[in-house]
């Protein structure tokens, strides 16, 4: 069961869910279950409470404003990486978190098996 990371550009005119309109910009495939595994062994502990809120098995949208609490949650996750492999996934999303923050019209979405 991995963890997807979407980086989605949304445009909406009013208010109405209807109008919403998603074009993905960019993703992250999880195949080999690195995020979900580094993930799985941090959350839950009262220091990441953002990551705590990612299910493997659901969907969560993050939005610009949430990036920065999100990049300093990041950063337990790097220190809990174990291996090249869960160090690229985490340099990945942060990267992917990086472009959230600076635009306004960006979400971070993961997605759950």
């Amino acid at each position: 069961m991995g963890v997807d990371v979407e980086l989605i550009r949304v445009e909406q005119q009013g208010t109405s869910p209807r109008r919403r309109h998603e074009s993905q910009v960019a993703a992250i495939g999880d195949v080999q279950f690195h995020l979900a595994t580094v993930l799985e062994r941090v959350q839950h502990q009262g220091r990441t409470p953002m990551l705590d809120r990612i299910d493997p098995y659901g969907l969560l949208e993050l939005t610009s404003v949430e990036m920065p609490q999100f990049l300093g949650e990041l950063a337990v996750l790097v220190e809990s990486a174990e291996g090249p492999g869960e160090e690229r996934i985490l340099d990945a999303v942060r990267r992917l978190a990086e472009r959230c923050r600076d635009g306004a019209a960006l979400c971070l979405r993961f997605v759950g098996d």
